[in-house]
């Protein structure tokens, strides 16, 4: 017999309208490690003007702040997950992890 092979992408969604799929995840991971929404796009390779778009859209959709900016003077400014933001990555990375095991299973 043949062997099955499960495959597909998930996302998590609000009822506010928030969508967070890998990308977006792998964004916010990064934004939370590197305080820097450009060092963050520059990690991940996309343009800055696409992170902040996304970051930008995240935060109109979510129910809750995810990503504060902080201006900064000399030092230059921060970016940084909110205590919900940071709910939102370890709910993503929890439905990744459940969602990869399931599909390695023999079927």
């Amino acid at each position: 017999m043949e062997s099955l092979k499960v495959k597909g992408r998930i996302w998590i969604e609000t009822e506010s309208g928030l969508k967070i799929g890998v990308g977006r995840a792998r964004l916010l991971e990064q934004i939370h490690l590197l305080g820097s929404i450009s060092e963050a796009a520059a990690l991940l390779k996309i343009p800055y003007r696409k992170a902040w778009g996304m970051v930008q859209d995240i935060n109109t959709n979510a129910f809750h702040e995810i990503v504060r900016r902080e201006a900064g003077g000399k030092s230059g400014g921060q970016s940084f997950l909110t205590d919900y933001g940071k709910l939102i990555v370890e709910k993503f990375k929890t439905a990744e992890d459940y969602f990869t095991q399931f599909s390695e299973e023999k079927i």
